[in-house]
């Protein structure tokens, strides 16, 4: 619901429906931020073992893959200052953006991200902000992400997803069965954070409109849509990450026919070795 609607709605001006929408959100971010329920919080040793029975659950060839990480593009309005309009644009969009990445553990709360980046930066570039912390806390456990993060180098065995044909082909042919059958399961599991985005987006219509050019307005925003999903998540529970790595839904997956991510799914009948 925009401006305009609610100033039809309550009977006020829009510059004092702007103030109290501000006002609002200063606010929720205040409270929630350090909210046991909504706070974006890394998971401790406890945690992470949780989050990998979860998953293992549900994919029981992986056993230590605590969360999902994603990039998620969200237009934002047109700055005055020329340097700051050309970090936000994106060529791919062609538009202006902001990026952000976002890990949701198998409750469907999001535990990590990284908001507010310029537009120009790719999904890559943000997680180097915040990988140091990743390293440092996560273990000897992964976080399933797709081709757009890097997972050689440092992030080898920390950033773990499903690998391109290319990569497929070049695989010896004595591990290729098996790299490829594991390569099937991060497909599977990465498109738990896809159900995430489409959690923030289809619950929060703010994120279809375009953000505020002022990049601290524009983080609180972006703030407390994150925080209220968590809280949202944790007391009402509508969230089909939490659902789908929920045990009682085990009883459900082997449904003819249910799977539609086997498409992309490497199969034995695929050529690989034919460029």
């Amino acid at each position: 619901m925009g401006i305009k609607h609610l100033c039809l709605i309550f009977g006020v001006v829009p510059s004092v429906c702007s103030k109290v929408i501000n006002s609002m959100v200063r606010l929720v971010v205040k409270k929630l931020k350090n909210h046991p329920l909504a706070k974006v919080r890394f998971p401790d040793a406890d945690k992470m073992a949780l989050f990998a029975q979860l998953i293992q659950g549900r994919e029981p060839s992986v056993d230590d893959v605590i969360g999902f990480l994603d990039g998620l593009s969200l237009a934002s309005e047109c700055s005055s200052e020329v340097i700051e309009q050309n970090a936000m644009y994106n060529g791919y969009h062609s538009d202006t953006m902001v990026n952000n990445i976002f890990a949701y553990g198998p409750d469907g709360k999001v535990f990590l991200c990284a908001i507010n980046f310029p537009g120009s930066w790719h999904d890559g570039s943000l997680t180097s902000n915040v990988f140091p912390y990743i390293r440092d806390n996560i273990g000897c456990y992964k976080i399933c992400v797709d081709q757009g993060f890097p997972r050689s180098g440092d992030a080898a065995g920390i950033l773990v997803g499903p690998i391109s044909k290319k990569q497929a082909r070049a695989l010896a042919p004595n591990l290729r069965p098996y790299l490829l059958k594991i390569s099937n399961v991060y497909t599977s599991l990465r498109h738990a954070s896809e159900w995430g985005m489409r959690s923030l987006q289809g619950t929060f219509p703010r994120c279809k409109k375009r953000l505020p050019s002022n990049a601290e307005k524009r983080k609180k925003v972006i703030q407390s849509i994150v925080l209220i999903h968590n809280f949202r998540t944790e007391l009402v529970g509508l969230n089909q990450i939490k659902t789908v790595f929920d045990p009682e839904y085990e009883r459900y997956i082997n449904v003819r026919g249910y799977d539609r991510i086997k498409r992309y799914y490497f199969n034995e009948d695929d050529n690989l070795d034919q460029v």
